[in-house]
């Protein structure tokens, strides 16, 4: 179980990158947007489009990888109150009807990509973009997201320890 584990840490790590890449784009894309309207009085007229698909990749691309490092916002009002085994179940309980609501999610969204896929359906802007490929994206960042959260859940049934290395918050949220 300790390679599964880790795979799944590393494949939500892999994602997280790509979702940080993604983050890094749409400030390149906003710079040059500036520029191009300050400077030529003309724009890439795609802004809007690329910077929200950029938006959805990093949010759910991310999920896994947070989950993992366990800086996911958690209300502990019930929760710390109860005995560290119960905690645990609890927890396991939570990440696997979260993988559920993810995989039904994912589900929904093949059906999507599927459809546009066969209508060869594209999206309305000038760049035309053929719309199964951002919701692709976000099928992919759901399922990845849920096998992460499977991955949590039972770590937390077998009491295995997390493959993340614990380093603290730069700046505690605390």
């Amino acid at each position: 179980m300790s390679r599964f584990y880790a795979g799944v840490y590393g494949l939500s790590r892999l994602a997280a990158v790509i979702a940080a890449c993604a983050l890094v784009y749409m400030v390149g894309h906003i710079a040059l947007e500036i520029v191009l309207r300050s400077l030529f009085a003309t724009s890439t007229f795609v802004l809007d489009e690329f910077v929200g698909y950029a938006v959805s990749v990093c949010v759910i691309w991310s999920l896994g990888y947070v989950l993992e490092q366990g800086d996911l916002i958690r209300v502990g009002l019930l929760l710390d109150r109860l005995p560290q085994r119960a905690q645990d179940l609890m927890t396991a309980a939570a990440a696997l009807v979260a993988a559920a609501l993810a995989t039904g999610l994912a589900w929904m969204f093949w059906i999507r990509v599927a459809r546009a896929w066969s209508r060869g359906t594209v999206s309305s802007s000038m760049a035309a973009i053929p719309t199964w490929i951002p919701e692709g994206a976000v099928m992919i960042g759901l399922c990845i997201f849920a096998l992460a959260a499977v991955s949590h859940g039972l770590r937390h049934v077998t009491g295995h320890s997390s493959p993340a290395p614990r380093t603290p918050l730069a700046t505690p949220v605390e």
